[in-house]
């Protein structure tokens, strides 16, 4: 059975956890914390517990955080296959007017569609290694920050620190359905959605040049 908590603070050495059983006691608890608490709501089922909305601070000086749903269920299909899990999501995104989701450690805008825009449709991510997408992107813009490198922003926001970046738009070397070279501009979830179609296309590929032999 679906169950839910919420966590007064995700970085205090000791964190108070409190469980619901309704959606909307949780986000009642949720509420009446302070924003300048780092606190969390999350689904639990049976021993396995996973956030759904975390509350972060955009800027490094912000004494106060916003609502950020936390995209990593979407990762498991335990979660992402359960549409209670689902449906809960959705109503948080609602009911705390969400605008940022926090994904591989960046906070991001949240993405408003699942698809690709029509002037991404027959784009992919030429990487500088290949198979391995995360190399196409050339530069990272950064809320407060401005245009990083990809080597500088990995330098400057390493998984040893607890600071999230707000990461606005992305810059990536691409190509075309007949490999000429295209220069992108994306938001991150674009080019998530970017990473995935290039590997489906790689994929497929693969399984064609099979055939054949």
């Amino acid at each position: 059975m679906l169950q839910f908590y919420v966590i007064d603070s995700l970085w205090e050495g000791r964190m108070n956890m409190s469980h619901f059983r309704r959606l909307p006691d949780a986000i009642q608890a949720y509420r009446a914390l302070p924003a300048s608490f780092r606190k969390a709501l999350g689904v639990q089922q049976g021993v396995d517990v996973i956030d759904l909305v975390q509350c972060l601070p955009l800027f490094p000086h912000d004494q106060e955080g916003e609502d950020v749903m936390a995209l990593r269920f979407l990762e498991y299909p335990l979660w992402k296959s359960d549409p209670q899990v689902m449906e809960a999501a959705q109503e948080l995104a609602s009911r705390l007017h969400i605008r940022y989701c926090l994904y591989r450690r960046c906070i991001i805008p949240a993405p408003d569609r699942e698809k690709l825009p029509r002037a991404l449709r027959d784009r992919y991510l030429w990487p500088d290694e290949p198979g391995d997408f995360d190399t196409a992107a050339q530069w990272i813009y950064v809320a407060g920050a401005g245009r990083l490198s990809a080597a500088e922003f990995r330098n400057r926001y390493n998984s040893s620190t607890f600071q999230y970046p707000l990461v606005v738009h992305i810059g990536a070397h691409g190509m075309d359905g007949r490999g000429n070279y295209k220069a992108l501009q994306v938001s991150p979830w674009e080019f998530h959605l970017l990473i995935r179609r290039s590997k489906e296309r790689v994929d497929q590929n693969k399984k064609e040049k099979r055939n054949l032999k």
